[in-house]
């Protein structure tokens, strides 16, 4: 599983790298970010790192100060959790790390009425256990797996059987040199690949 994350590039957040990324790496996830191409407006190869990714956590730390004792927070980590929040077919699971006295995004990730995490510096180890358990919901949740067809004659002799919104077929999983059983998927074309998915898979 892949874990895109955003979050502040400074030193007040080196958290982030030193406790965040250890531990979803720990719970066999691979990471995503976007640290040396941030600043402006969200690249290209931002928006597609997102959307390839099964899922995304932002973190909304502190920035500049705002009125009434609120903070402003990094302005790219909101893009890319709309990017996430936004993305379809297939759908990408996202959760909002919140500091304290961080003033709220607005717009769509507000709309949403998701759930987020909240975080206090003083109590950082809540935070963290409170973001393993997210990881696990998304493990859970996320069941999508995507097939890159080929060689290209390969894709031309099967493309017509993905022309149909969707279709079905048996297929068997093999990892590791298990074997499991064989389950129905459920098939959809996209762009030279189709995804499918299947809640009796194992990822």
């Amino acid at each position: 599983m892949r874990i895109f994350i955003g979050y502040g590039y400074n030193e007040r957040d080196k958290w982030v790298e030193d406790y965040v990324f250890p531990l979803i790496a720990a719970m066999d996830c691979e990471i995503g970010h976007g640290k040396a191409v941030y600043g402006g407006a969200l690249s290209e190869e931002i928006i597609k790192a997102i959307r390839a990714s099964d899922a995304m956590i932002g973190f909304t730390t502190r920035r500049e100060a705002a009125d009434n004792g609120e903070f402003h927070t990094h302005e790219w980590v909101v893009q890319e959790l709309t990017t996430a929040a936004t993305a379809r077919d297939p759908s990408i699971p996202w959760v909002e790390v919140r500091e304290e006295g961080v003033r709220s995004p607005g717009g769509i990730l507000e709309g949403a009425g998701a759930q987020r995490i909240e975080y206090k510096e003083a109590d950082r180890a809540g935070c963290l256990v409170r973001i393993a358990q997210a990881v696990q919901r998304f493990q859970a949740q996320t069941k999508i797996t995507t097939v890159r067809l080929g060689p290209a004659t390969a894709t031309d002799e099967i493309s017509a059987l993905l022309d149909m919104p969707h279709s079905a077929a048996p297929a068997k999983r093999c990892a590791a040199g298990a074997s499991f059983p064989r389950v129905p998927f459920q098939c959809s074309p996209c762009k030279g690949r189709c995804w499918f998915s299947s809640e009796a898979s194992p990822r």
